[in-house]
């Protein structure tokens, strides 16, 4: 029954952070154009840094996250350092 609601808070936790990756990816692309034309001032680059760091952040937590579930699962042949 324990692992059964470890599963469950497991699932809600990649969703999660899935949407704020998503979310914080969608954030970094909208400001590539302004900064290629120059137009970005310091506070947004600051603000758009942040997203940024939460992006590259919740891609290594994502795929933490998948490791693992593959690991668990059996199915990983060589083991990555990065994510043990």
């Amino acid at each position: 029954m324990l692992a059964n609601r470890v599963g469950v808070l497991w699932m809600f936790a990649f969703i999660a952070v899935f949407l704020i990756a998503t979310y914080a990816v969608s954030q970094v692309t909208s400001v590539v154009p302004r900064a290629l034309r120059g137009s970005l001032y310091a506070p947004e680059a600051l603000v758009d840094l942040g997203y940024l760091v939460v992006t590259l952040l919740s891609v290594l937590i994502l795929g933490r996250m998948i490791y693992s579930s593959e690991r668990a699962a059996g199915r990983v042949k060589r083991r990555v350092k990065f994510f043990e």
